[in-house]
């Protein structure tokens, strides 16, 4: 399945339910049908999503893990700071123009 995330102040971005829920989870968000990222968290967590991104380059240890079980698996993977960044822009705008993201809507 995929979720689509959605705001006023730029277009949507769809991901499958793994991925969501990992960004979800590095911004202390639920995952679940319904949900939403009010402007004023926007800013926070599109910080937050660029310094895991740089933590996994950096091979910090505190960085989000489902990329290095992919790659044990042999899939290829996508890095996270790669799979993140329309959604960091779509933060960034929404911050910018005051509007909230939201999914499962």
């Amino acid at each position: 399945m995929a979720i689509t995330f959605t705001t006023k102040a730029a277009g949507d971005v769809t991901m499958l339910d793994a991925n969501a829920k990992q960004v979800l989870d590095l911004l202390g968000k639920e995952f679940g049908t319904r949900g939403v990222i009010t402007a004023a968290e926007a800013g926070a967590a599109a910080a937050k999503l660029r310094a895991a991104g740089s933590a996994q380059r950096g091979g910090n240890e505190l960085a989000p893990d489902l990329e290095k079980q992919a790659e044990a698996a042999g899939a290829d993977v996508v890095p996270l700071h790669t799979r993140v960044q329309p959604f960091i822009e779509m933060l960034e705008a929404a911050a910018k123009k005051n509007k909230d993201i939201l999914w499962g809507v």
